[in-house]
């Protein structure tokens, strides 16, 4: 009879993590799938399911580092100036993102298996929009710093998700980048109106 294959739970679960990551490169979020990762792997799904719990816990670990890799990003920013650092951090999100388009969707279109998510996953998306609420906070704004970040981040999104699927054509013929700035500048502007 043979011997079950010996692995390192920690390579494994990295080697997991590399390999879902390639395949939502290569396929989306439709791509990954049990049988492919292990076949990429090099292991049976068996093997996947006693690493991970459902395959939405391997697109969380994925997600996770792309998170990271995000705020990584997004904290070498180095802009003081509060309207210059947001139009900084527009710029970074949208390039990130639609560098990484497939794996984009994999974060934002991936299946939801559940109606809750991990701390640490809240946590990181948290800790963008903290990143978006610290400049705005700088403007002295008459409403709350956190609110208008979520607000501008879900504006600058919106405008990330139609780039990444290549469907903004559909709506306007102007470039991301630009609307994502004009996104910024109305902010700005409307805090120092007085109006938000």
């Amino acid at each position: 009879m043979a011997r079950p294959r010996q692995y390192d739970p920690n390579e494994l679960h990295a080697r997991c993590v590399e390999v879902a990551r390639q395949l939502l490169e290569q396929g989306g979020p439709e791509a990954l799938t049990a049988r492919a990762l292990a076949s990429g792997v090099g292991v049976t799904p068996g093997t996947i399911y006693n690493l991970f719990r459902n395959m939405s816990a391997v697109l969380h670990e994925v997600n996770r580092h792309t998170f990271t890799e995000l705020a990584q990003a997004i904290d070498a920013v180095s802009v003081a100036n509060p309207q210059e650092r947001l139009h900084a951090l527009a710029e970074v999100y949208l390039g990130f993102m639609l560098a990484r388009k497939v794996v984009w969707r994999g974060l934002f279109e991936g299946p939801r298996v559940t109606e809750s998510f991990p701390d640490w996953y809240l946590a990181l998306i948290d800790g963008l929009i903290d990143r978006i609420a610290a400049p705005l906070a700088m403007l002295e704004p008459q409403s709350s710093p956190r609110l208008l970040a979520e607000q501008l981040f879900l504006s600058v999104h919106g405008i990330v998700a139609l780039a990444a699927s290549d469907r903004l054509d559909l709506v306007t013929r102007q470039d991301p980048h630009a609307l994502a700035q004009a996104d910024v500048d109305r902010m700005v502007a409307a805090i120092r109106a007085g109006a938000v």
